[in-house]
């Protein structure tokens, strides 16, 4: 079925956010219980689109991992930016919703621009064969992907941060011809899609390097994803690199743990990616402010130390006036992180509230608060398409999501979880995600 069929009305006349569903899920919704994604739908669309992922106008660093890519991208667009880059970001997902996924020098795309580039969407899908089983379906993750490198051509921005949805080499990430690539911790997650072991999704993920990448840049990984890592940059003679004091000291102001390394990794990627992009006459022009900043200067520090991403270790305060931390982990040591930072920030925390799909740590989850005092409540979202795990494998209280605003009153609270619960959390406290950093 295209976009247009089974919907009356002309999809352009509908509400943005309504026409955007049916343009970018259509193809998921329908077939996801029965077929999988198919790059090579992408590819033939972008064929239509007239659009060539090889030549681009922009360079790109793209972002691979299991857990932290957002971060990871948000400091290093803020770090592009920071140094004078006109700057396209693309998240996977999105922090409040869909609409904040695509972004230039922080900021989320107008309506205008979004409909525009649906439009565009739309108009490459009514001329594709007909979706089925047989030949897969566009992945949602990949249109926003296509949608935002339409955005970002016509808006003639100088780099991309591209984060992956999930993979790698399985992702539509891999369309495009990367100068760059960021990889935060890799974990034995999504094993069904890309496993069976760790070292297969290491490898998946891995494979968006290219001979045509000019670095690679890792943090801390386990010693099966480093070899995997290592091998790859050897095969395609890439350099494999670490963040370096500079991207230490710039991210030195956040939590010590995950939240700190992987923007420490997207710093170094931003920096990385920078310093090969300048002629050493232009760096030197650069780094004497004729670009605004300077290489390490105030303008790389403010847009650092300004990003706001919700979602993240981030603080929030309820109409009852009390505080919350929302925090998108999904593993047992996540979950450390996120209750230790919280015990910091807020005298006490009376409440850690859960959702987790049956796919993710609920074990380590379970285990990190068998020894907490406070309520340990799972937040059921009936209507996920992730799936909720059965309510036997929770021994605490169970509410549902109507119990959500009241519970967030009750007391100081720790909220933790994927994406799809915490931006639901979020939007639920007014949180404000239009900006991802300030430039000056």
């Amino acid at each position: 079925m295209s976009p247009a069929e089974g919907h009356g009305a002309p999809l352009e006349a509908l509400p943005l956010d309504e026409y955007e569903e049916i343009v970018i899920f259509d193809e998921w919704r329908t077939l996801r219980h029965v077929s999988s994604r198919s790059l090579a739908r992408t590819r033939a669309l972008l064929q239509v689109l007239g659009y060539d992922p090889a030549h681009l106008g922009h360079h790109t660093l793209g972002v691979v991992g299991s857990k932290g890519k957002g971060t990871a991208a948000a400091y290093a667009s803020a770090t592009l930016a920071g140094v004078g880059h006109r700057v396209g970001t693309v998240m996977s997902p999105g922090v409040l919703s869909n609409a904040d996924r695509i972004r230039i020098d922080g900021v989320v795309i107008d309506d205008s621009t979004r409909r525009r580039a649906l439009r565009r969407i739309q108009w490459a899908r009514e001329r594709l064969p007909q979706a089925s089983a047989a030949s897969g379906y566009l992945a949602p993750t990949g249109l926003f992907m296509v949608m935002a490198m339409l955005v970002f051509a016509e808006a003639g921005v100088d780099v991309v941060v591209a984060e992956a949805g999930i993979g790698g080499a399985s992702d539509d990430l891999s369309h495009w011809r990367l100068d760059a690539v960021a990889v935060t911790a890799v974990f034995g997650e999504h094993l069904d899609l890309l496993g069976p072991t760790l070292t297969d999704v290491a490898a998946d993920k891995a494979a968006v390097v290219t001979d045509d990448t000019q670095f690679c840049l890792t943090g801390a990984q386990a010693p099966e994803p480093a070899e995997v890592l290592r091998q790859r940059c050897a095969v395609t003679g890439t350099p494999l690199l670490g963040p370096d004091e500079r991207a230490a000291q710039l991210a030195a102001h956040l939590p010590a743990g995950l939240q700190r390394d992987n923007a420490a990794v997207g710093i170094a990627a931003g920096l990385g990616l920078h310093a090969r992009l300048m002629s050493p006459a232009s760096e030197e022009s650069h780094e004497s402010g004729l670009h605004g900043a300077g290489l390490y200067g105030a303008g790389l520090k403010q847009a650092v130390a300004s990003v706001n991403y919700p979602g993240r270790m981030s603080v929030h305060t309820t109409p009852a006036g009390r505080q919350c931390v929302v925090d998108s982990a999904v593993s047992g040591p996540g979950l450390a992180a996120a209750l230790a930072f919280a015990h910091a920030r807020m005298q006490t925390v009376d409440q850690v509230l859960v959702c987790l799909p049956p796919d993710k740590d609920l074990t380590g989850f379970i285990a990190e608060l068998e020894n907490f005092a406070g309520r340990r409540v799972f937040v059921e979202l009936p209507e996920a398409y992730t799936g909720m795990p059965d309510r036997s494998g929770w021994p605490w209280e169970w509410l549902p999501q109507e119990s959500l605003a009241e519970l967030l009153d009750a007391g100081n609270s720790l909220v933790v979880g994927t994406v799809l619960y915490t931006s639901l959390v979020l939007r639920t406290l007014g949180a404000d995600a239009d900006r991802l950093f300030t430039l000056p």
